[in-house]
């Protein structure tokens, strides 16, 4: 089981990518995730090797964890395409290997299939020692019903978009009640929180409003996947040494309105089949 704690997400870091990622790192962050589309692989792998030569750490130290680049579905391309995530990180194994979304474009109508070849290769990598952890990301109900009507080893971490304003409840209960880890990409949401009876909230906690968010998402036993490209905020990301008490986890609730804020094709896509 991962412990739930502020992971460290590298989506859109672009040349930034490795000082921010070597600054999570030296402020204590302990799950770095990554993935082929974002092409942050060897930049996490360049400030784990800066990590590394400081003589501090080690690989067992920390969480890593990428995913396959979405439009790859067949057995020996995924492999191929796992050994470059693997050479670009420099390791040779990571902990968490995700499908980054179950419908790719131009796949409508043949994603099942997809899918279950997919995880047939993800299977072969966790035999091999290769994965520590399989899961997925973005799946609905009927995409995970996909994976577990035809899979030996069962998708164990389910990472979604989740935040006070779209919360997913129901999707959630769902991955949990099969065993599933979730982590909480995009957790301080797109403004919802901006607004003054929050803002007083944070204030009487100490904290800014997205720190409030991440420890709402903590709170609800989620790995919030934090991102920035400076220290102050790298560093404030990670210090929520504070607890919400239950009314205030309750009107933190009361912002659901169950609607996605990143407006991407493969998430609607997703949505529709």
């Amino acid at each position: 089981m991962l412990i739930p704690e502020v992971g460290f997400g590298t989506a859109d870091l672009a040349e930034e990518a490795e000082e921010a990622v070597y600054i999570a790192l030296s402020q204590g962050y302990k799950l770095i995730d990554t993935a082929r589309a974002y092409g942050s692989e060897r930049a996490v792998g360049k400030a784990l090797q800066r990590i590394y030569r400081e003589g501090i750490h080690k690989r067992e130290d920390y969480i890593i964890q990428t995913k396959l680049l979405p439009g790859i579905v067949c057995y020996e391309d995924v492999l191929r395409d796992f050994e470059q995530s693997l050479n670009d990180l420099g390791t040779d194994y990571v902990d968490v290997y995700f499908i980054h979304w179950p419908v790719n474009r131009g796949s409508e109508k043949t994603y099942h299939d997809e899918n279950v070849e997919i995880w047939k290769a993800f299977e072969h990598l966790y035999a091999s020692g290769k994965v520590k952890r399989l899961g997925v990301c973005n799946f609905l109900e009927r995409h995970l019903s996909d994976i577990l009507d035809h899979c030996k080893v069962k998708p164990t971490v389910h990472q979604l978009e989740i935040h006070p304003g779209y919360q997913q409840i129901g999707l959630v209960e769902y991955s949990q009640k099969l065993g599933m880890d979730i982590e909480a990409w995009s957790p301080m949401g797109r403004g919802e929180l901006k607004n003054q009876p929050y803002i007083d909230m944070a204030k009487r906690y100490g904290c800014n409003i997205g720190q409030l968010a991440l420890k709402w998402s903590l709170q609800k036993g989620y790995i919030p996947l934090s991102r920035s490209k400076t220290k102050e905020h790298i560093t404030n990301n990670r210090i929520l040494d504070f607890t919400i008490l239950k009314d205030d986890m309750d009107e933190i609730d009361k912002l659901n309105t169950n609607t996605n804020y990143l407006d991407i094709w493969s998430y609607k896509r997703q949505q529709m089949y």
